[in-house]
Formats: structure tokens, C-alpha cells, sequence
């Protein structure tokens, strides 16, 4: 593996993609489902617990986005427009959750359900940026 220096200053690897299993799997990536997940953060157990058990209402609303895309922002949005009562200890349905998973990923109650699925996308640029402006404050 060779790397080389970035118009921005910072080093990204030149992989080729026989050796990108093994990269991914250096940074802690797993291939789980056809998709690369962060199996030191995400257990796979708790992907596959979440498609067998959760049981989705028709007046639930999903909020599904990539990680840093906004879902924290969106989320607290949809919130406030669905209740409007302050007191937290008396919410009704619409129940909100929120994930990272993609569509494929679901449970099937989700997919079976006449619940709402917010998507939510941004600039994949833009996501870069704050996904490094994240991790730069955590390390």
C-alpha cells in the first residue's frame, strides 16, 4: 500500500482493490449485509436484534440518514412539529427513532408498516468535512 499526499495536506492511502478488505478491515470496518459497518461501535449482534425484534407502528416515523448528515438536527425538528406539548412524560404516538441503517438493512415490520421513512441526504463533501472535524476533536 502507498501513500501519497492529498491536495490538502493530509495522507490518504492508494489502495488498490485487492487489498481493500484488508484496509477496511484495519480501520475496524466489517462487511456485514453488503455493507461496510463500524464493527468496534456497531456489534453486528445489535444489528441483527434490531431486524428480528423490533415491531414498527403505522404511526411511527423513521428518521434514516448517513452518520454526520444531519440526523441529530433533523430529528429534534420532527420532534417539535409532531409535539407540541411540553411536559415529556406525556407523549403519544407518533413514536421517532432514528438510524444510520440503509433501507435494506430495516426490520421488516419497518418495511411492512405504513410508518414514515425521513431520509434525509447532504453534500457527501460536506459530510467529509464535518466527519473530520468530528474525529479531530476526539482523538
Amino acid at each position: 500500500m502507498e501513500i501519497t499526499e492529498s491536495s490538502l495536506g493530509s495522507f490518504s492511502p492508494d489502495i488498490s482493490l485487492s487489498a481493500a478488505p484488508s484496509y477496511a478491515y484495519a480501520l475496524g470496518l466489517t462487511q456485514f449485509q453488503g455493507f461496510w459497518i463500524p464493527s468496534r461501535h456497531v456489534p453486528t449482534s445489535s444489528i441483527i436484534s434490531f431486524q428480528k425484534y423490533f415491531q414498527a407502528l403505522d404511526e411511527d416515523i423513521i428518521v434514516v440518514s448517513k452518520p454526520k448528515a444531519g440526523t441529530t438536527w433533523l430529528k429534534a425538528l420532527v420532534f417539535t412539529i409532531e409535539n407540541s406539548n411540553p411536559d415529556l412524560f406525556k407523549i403519544p404516538s407518533p413514536r421517532l427513532f432514528s438510524t444510520h441503517l440503509p433501507y435494506s438493512m430495516l426490520a421488516d415490520s419497518i418495511k411492512r408498516s405504513n410508518c414514515r421513512i425521513v431520509c434525509i441526504t447532504r453534500n457527501p463533501f460536506d459530510i467529509i468535512v464535518s466527519l473530520r472535524h468530528f474525529f479531530r476533536f476526539i482523538v
